[in-house]
């Protein structure tokens, strides 16, 4: 089981302004996955595209992942990967055309699943994923926004981006158009790595540096970590909602089929190892 290989903690908050938490968490250890959204849309609409996105793929992955577990799955982890995250896409979108309260809504959509020593992130909008890994933390997404395209194309300076009023408009978000292109990799994960999924109420207000001197100085407690990650954004203003994911891996976890990564991936393409 991977609950003996990945630890997981979680917090989400409605922050210190907002009534409403338009963002959802839900992770499983079990089966390694970790899921973030933060919902957008009138009337609470981003309230229910983000619930439904991270309760439809977190499904969908327990299935998937039970099947590779038991060596019949027909496709590989990011694939399965992506095809929750289709389905998630088209349910959102076909509920807001169906239901006029809920027209626009979307959500971004951060999500890891851990699986034979490796992990699979998935991300769509301005929702992040770090990795603190030998007391280094590193931004392994691109924000899908406005300021991010400003930024590469030379229009805004760093300096002058933490004052650009283009910081929360997302270019790319789950259920708004019928299709979606999530960005999609994987990575080796080696032991003592810690992932963090966070909302952008977490990074638009609490520096990287400062993330990172948290969780290096609460890595052994990863319930303590979460919270503090939580306060320092509230302490800061706290104007968004916030949540934060912190998944560590214990030990080297390999997938429970004796079959290698190279050997299952032959099946898949239907080809002879030999």
């Amino acid at each position: 089981m991977s609950r003996d290989f990945i630890e997981i903690a979680a917090v989400t908050d409605a922050g210190s302004v907002r009534q409403f938490n338009e963002d959802s968490i839900v992770t499983d250890p079990e089966i390694g996955v970790a899921i973030l959204a933060d919902g957008m849309g009138g009337h609470r609409a981003g309230e229910v595209a983000s619930h439904m996105a991270t309760q439809i793929i977190m499904s969908g992955l327990q299935t998937q992942v039970a099947e590779l577990r038991s060596a019949v799955a027909q496709h590989p982890p990011l694939r399965a990967v992506e095809e929750s995250i289709i389905r998630a896409n088209r349910a959102i979108f076909d509920a807001a055309q169906g239901q006029p309260t809920y027209h626009g809504m979307g959500t971004t959509l951060a999500l890891t699943l851990f699986f034979d020593n490796r992990v699979v992130l998935g991300h769509i909008g301005d929702s992040r994923i770090y990795r603190l890994r030998q007391n280094v933390l590193r931004l392994l997404t691109s924000d899908d926004s406005l300021l991010r395209d400003q930024i590469e194309l030379g229009f805004i300076s760093l300096a002058d981006a933490g004052d650009s009023h283009n910081r929360s408009l997302v270019t790319r978000a789950l259920g708004i158009e019928q299709s979606v292109s999530a960005h999609l990799r994987e990575d080796e994960a080696y032991p003592d790595d810690i992932y963090l999924v966070c909302s952008d109420g977490l990074n638009d207000l609490v520096e990287d540096a400062d993330i990172a001197l948290i969780i290096n100085a609460l890595k052994a407690n990863l319930p303590l970590a979460v919270n503090h990650l939580v306060q320092a954004a509230k302490d800061n203003g706290g104007y968004d909602n916030v949540s934060v994911i912190l998944a560590k891996v214990l030990k080297p976890f390999p997938a429970a089929s004796h079959k290698g990564w190279f050997s299952r991936l032959y099946d898949w393409l239907g080809l002879s190892a030999g």
